[in-house]
């Protein structure tokens, strides 16, 4: 049986988007503005999230090329959300987008079973 309740969660954040790529495999129901594309991949809105920093924000500049300063920035939060964020979903926080880059982790509480009370998302910055 899969877990329904969500751990109820304070935020002082307005709430994130989730995006998951469309792969024309899922049932989609679009409305004004709730799809974007990035790099010729179409992303569809999932749902919206609640979230904290769980590390700070850091932006900064990397030169790959000499002469071509190239922004970004890194951010962990965390959520409350029950939904499987894959490596590649984008989530836009206060009208930034960022994309799931790293391992997702996730922590329990055990209550005699095993329960899943938040998410830790490694996001990086997209340009």
């Amino acid at each position: 049986m899969a877990q329904s309740f969500e751990y109820p969660m304070w935020s002082p954040h307005p709430k994130a988007k989730l995006y998951k790529r469309y792969t024309a495999d899922m049932p989609v129901e679009l409305k004004d503005g709730e799809s974007v594309t990035v790099q010729g991949n179409r992303y569809v809105c999932v749902c919206k999230i609640r979230w904290v920093e769980a590390t700070e924000r850091t932006e900064n500049e990397y030169q790959p090329m000499d002469g071509l300063l190239t922004p970004n920035g890194y951010l962990t939060i965390r959520t409350n959300s029950l939904h499987k964020f894959e490596k590649g979903d984008l989530v836009v926080i206060e009208g930034k987008l960022w994309q799931v880059d790293g391992d997702v982790r996730i922590g329990y509480i055990y209550t005699p079973k095993k329960v899943q009370t938040n998410q830790y998302l490694e996001l990086r910055k997209v340009l």
